[in-house]
């Protein structure tokens, strides 16, 4: 007997429930995150005005995408990015979009990469515990976000620091730069629920400085830093501006502007390390010729625009 509207409509409801809650889900081998709503169209297109869009259900949080729907079933090795990943039309419904594409084409450029260098098909890679956290890792590196994942880089030699700071603001404390976090995670109404940020006042001449120091002298060659974009900001390629009120084509306030990298050398010496001007990007690596070093800090001067300087994560390596 065929389900009448209602059953159809029950039947159809369990599955998209089914759906989401495997979205929730996470995998060992995650390597990039979704999030946009089940956003359903109907299969005619064009031939079928009558039928709007459908966007039946949001994620309740962002999901992982793992690497084993990347590569192909029957083509040894080849690895899919965007839209011919495997997943279900219904999870495919959120998949597809284009800042989703994106990091998963970061995922499978990373994978290949890593391939090339062990001489791995992706099957083999994906079923190598060690070459899967090696992955995770190199990607968490390079800014990617998997979900629950944090720096667990053994070459990171700040993890090994102790920090000081010139302030602290509020909840966003100097240790939290080591706590493997590179952003807020925000509650439905997009305010942080989790700070993973340091935070402190900035301007009128006065800088914000946050220090690493080391109980021994260390060799590095190396610093990275993460500092706050504007997240819980909404960018988007759209030319319908009107729609996203939050949306700014600039130079983001919190991110800082100008700041200057110092070390002091294992002789006690004070070495400038880099002076940035006009800074606008979330992710900047330094790299110099290596020092023995007892402490880096980092001497936030402006931002662009906002009263707090944020910085998320600092790394250093040999």
């Amino acid at each position: 007997m065929m389900p009448g509207k209602r059953g159809s409509r029950r039947l159809v409801g369990d599955y998209l429930l089914k759906q989401r809650d495997l979205m929730e889900g996470s995998f060992p081998d995650a390597v990039a995150i979704g999030g946009w709503s089940m956003d359903g169209h109907p299969p005619e297109g064009f031939d079928r005005p009558d039928l709007p869009p459908n966007t039946v259900l949001a994620p309740p949080e962002v999901y992982d995408i793992p690497l084993r729907s990347l590569y192909s079933r029957n083509i040894s090795n080849l690895l899919m990015a965007g839209r011919n990943i495997s997943a279900s039309y219904v999870a495919f419904t959120s998949a597809r979009v284009m800042a989703t594409c994106a990091v998963i084409g970061q995922a499978v450029g990373t994978a290949a990469a890593q391939c090339v260098e062990g001489r791995l098909l992706p099957r083999e890679l994906a079923r190598d515990a060690r070459q899967i956290a090696k992955l995770r890792q190199t990607l968490l590196r390079d800014d990617q976000t998997i979900k629950g994942l944090t720096n667990q880089d053994p070459l990171d030699l700040a993890r090994t620091a102790k920090v000081s700071a010139s302030a602290e603001s509020g909840a966003a404390k100097a240790a939290l730069l080591l706590d493997g976090h590179v952003r807020d995670i925000p509650d439905k109404r997009g305010d942080p629920a989790e700070v993973h940020h340091w935070a402190a006042p900035v301007g009128e001449g006065r800088p914000a400085w946050v220090e690493l120091r080391w109980e021994r002298p260390q060799r590095i060659r190396e610093v990275q830093i993460t500092f706050d974009s504007g997240f819980k900001r909404q960018l988007t390629l759209s030319s319908q501006e009107s729609q996203n009120v939050n949306l700014l084509r600039a130079a983001q306030p919190e991110t800082v502007k100008d700041y200057t990298l110092v070390a002091r050398t294992a002789d006690g010496k004070e070495r400038t390390l880099a002076t940035v001007k006009n800074n606008f990007q979330r992710l900047n690596r330094h790299r110099f010729e290596a020092a023995e070093v007892q402490s880096v800090r980092i001497e936030a001067l402006a931002t662009n625009g906002d009263a707090l300087a944020r910085i998320f994560e600092i790394r250093c390596y040999a």
